[in-house]
């Protein structure tokens, strides 16, 4: 299998070389992945800025670091270097990104590129600011390969998220349903002029059965995305009102 591994954290992050340490061995793993931290930018496509790609031979031959954005490193692998991988995973992220934080993650917008290109995608995710913590994902994904795989056929995005073992013993796995992280509606003055948008909360006592709460409650969960956002539900209603 032909893997594409790319992340928002930065090339040089610890996340993507455990991934990479942990595949390479077993398939065929090219990386391109942005030179700089990219994290938060969410779909952000590098329309008017030129991007400048180079050989990153820590990871061997087929590896580039790329100034751009996540979502540039998948389009440019696979439109100007013209790899052809069978599966994009995006990651391993530092900190979690489940219910809306997949709207700002860059680490999940790379993952949505590939499912806009037609390729199967996961995106990987450590609850864990601590770098002990990336071998659980990379095991996980390595031990779980070909059941992610044939779970993202024939495009859709599988967004993995991992506890924070440290902290929760982790439980096992739970497909779930996108819910929402709220962050709170409030930013906190650090220093003058200078403020910071709140931190999560937890949701263990959530009554929605969803991705934040799974997390929480130190679940490993897995929830299938696609990239449209068509509210199905509502064409009729829509066009009633315009007819």
């Amino acid at each position: 299998m032909k893997i594409l591994l790319v992340n928002d954290d930065g090339i040089k992050a610890k996340g993507i070389e455990t991934l990479f340490r942990r595949l390479k061995n077993n398939f065929d793993v090219s990386v391109v992945a942005p030179k700089f931290e990219m994290s938060s930018v969410g779909h952000h496509l590098s329309m008017r800025t030129p991007v400048f790609c180079e050989k990153f031979p820590e990871y061997g031959e087929n590896a580039y670091a790329l100034t751009g954005t996540p979502v540039d490193c998948v389009k440019f692998a696979v439109k100007q270097l013209n790899f052809q991988p069978d599966l994009v995973i995006s990651g391993i992220n530092k900190g979690a990104n489940v219910g809306s934080d997949v709207v700002y993650s860059g680490t999940v917008s790379a993952a949505v590129e590939a499912n806009i290109l037609g390729i199967p995608s996961v995106a990987v995710s450590s609850a864990s600011y601590d770098d002990d913590e990336y071998g659980i994902c990379a095991d996980f994904i390595f031990d779980n390969l070909q059941k992610l795989y044939k779970a993202a056929l024939p495009d859709k995005v599988i967004n993995v998220n991992v506890p924070d073992s440290k902290i929760t013993k982790i439980r096992g796995v739970k497909v779930a349903q996108q819910s929402i992280r709220d962050y709170g509606d409030h930013y906190v003055e650090i220093k003058e002029g200078f403020f910071v948008k709140g931190t999560p909360k937890s949701y263990a006592d959530h009554p929605v059965e969803s991705d934040v709460k799974f997390l929480d409650l130190g679940y490993i969960t897995i929830t299938p995305l696609t990239y449209s956002m068509t509210h199905f539900e509502s064409l009729k209603s829509t066009e009633e009102l315009f007819k």
